[in-house]
């Protein structure tokens, strides 16, 4: 037989799952988070997608919620209960996030979308700081853009054109075909100077912004440079340093190295790290991803082949007598995801009790464990509720004494 228990103030539901029973009926279970649809603009529509369910439930209900910037602190949004929601003034700084609670006969459940971006005024980009280049001006270097960065309107979409311009930065004329984030200088450029032209655009407009002019180009004077990285693991627990290293083949002290890092949802790099090899050609750096990144190890002539870090989302446990908490942490809030209290028996780990964290990442829970007993324990969250750019999370194992 089955049991569960409803904390609605804390938003904390709990299954308690008995060894040896099975029960044909079942409230609904999540098997992909909803997601929102829609630009983060006031003024325009979000839609909500209900996710993927077992259990098959009958009905559908929609709770809108605004978080602080970074998908955190969210409070409900006043009459906000449909599957559309229109995005007003106040939503302006915040991002929002949609919960949706399935129901049927048997019971009901709730699940958490990801937040969107920062909701921003109905107008087009406005440039804050300009474009920025990276790199050395040299013949067979590789030189990168940095978008700069824009208040105003969200940013929906950025666009590269590189420049050559006269030795004073004057006189510049588009590149052909140089559209992308970085360019490679090659022997036309000579005795020019370079410019990016970045053009960040949404649905109300763009704006246009060019960087300042690099140093006039000079021809390559040293053989063509190898870089190299590797990663003291390829997978980490959120939000843990991780080292990255590598061998730059000119074999001299001082040669900068710039680490570019890209989240896998992301449609830009950024610069994560800055570093210099020392004398023998060697570099490293530290770096703490916090959802699943790829990196690349630059100088100003060469580029590292990526590599890949998977990350695990952090899970805390706490435990009082047989009072326990646990708290889920990585780039994105995981209010509504699902995870389980195992038991260990043998070299298997049982679920006694199924956890739904809530707004805060958080759940605080109570599982019933035989007095004069030692149980073996954790936390387990699995990659489906982890979602999209996380490997599965556990916490570490415990030891505790049933009180019951």
């Amino acid at each position: 037989m089955n049991k569960f228990i409803r904390t609605v103030g804390a938003s904390v539901v709990i299954a308690m799952v008995c060894a040896g029973a099975a029960s044909a009926a079942a409230p609904p279970v999540t098997t992909l988070p909803p997601t929102i649809e829609g630009a983060p603009i006031v003024g325009r529509t979000l839609t909500a997608t209900n996710g993927l369910w077992r259990n098959g439930p009958d009905t559908f209900s929609y709770r809108w919620m605004r978080c602080d910037a970074n998908g955190n602190n969210c409070t409900k949004i006043s009459g906000a209960t449909s599957k559309t929601y229109v995005l007003v003034t106040a939503d302006v700084g915040h991002t929002i996030l949609v919960l949706v609670t399935a129901k049927n006969d048997d019971g009901s459940q709730t699940a958490n979308s990801h937040p969107t971006g920062v909701v921003t005024k109905a107008v087009e980009p406005a440039s804050k700081t300009p474009p920025t280049i990276t790199g050395k001006a040299v013949v067979g270097a590789q030189l990168v853009a940095d978008a700069g960065t824009y208040g105003g309107g969200a940013v929906e979409k950025y666009t590269f054109q590189w420049r050559r311009c006269d030795n004073n930065g004057g006189g510049c004329a588009d590149v052909s075909g140089a559209t992308g984030q970085s360019y490679g200088v090659r022997s036309a450029d000579l005795d020019h100077t370079l410019r990016v032209q970045v053009t960040a655009k949404n649905d109300y407009g763009s704006t246009v912004n060019e960087s300042k002019a690099t140093v006039v180009v000079k021809p390559a004077t040293v053989p063509a440079v190898t870089t190299t990285i590797a990663a003291s693991r390829t997978t980490t627990i959120c939000c843990q340093t991780i080292r990255l290293s590598g061998h730059v083949s000119s074999n001299k002290a001082g040669e900068p190295v710039v680490i570019i890092g890209r989240e896998f949802d992301a449609g830009v790099t950024d610069t994560v790290a800055k570093t210099v090899s020392d004398p023998s050609g060697n570099w490293s750096a530290v770096v703490r991803p916090t959802i699943a990144t790829t990196y690349i190890a630059q100088t100003s002539t060469s580029k590292s082949q990526p590599i890949s870090v998977g990350v695990h989302p952090r899970v805390g446990f706490g435990i009082s007598g047989n009072n326990f908490s646990a708290k889920i942490t990585g780039r994105d809030t995981f209010a509504g995801a699902i995870a389980y209290f195992q038991v260990r028996s043998g070299s298997t780990w049982r679920s006694r009790a199924v956890i739904v964290v809530n707004t805060f990442s958080v759940a605080r829970f109570h599982v019933s464990l035989k007095r004069g007993r030692t149980y073996t324990v954790r936390i387990y969250l699995p990659q489906r509720q982890a979602g999209p750019g996380y490997l599965d999370g556990s916490s570490h194992i415990r030891r505790v004494g049933g009180n019951s």
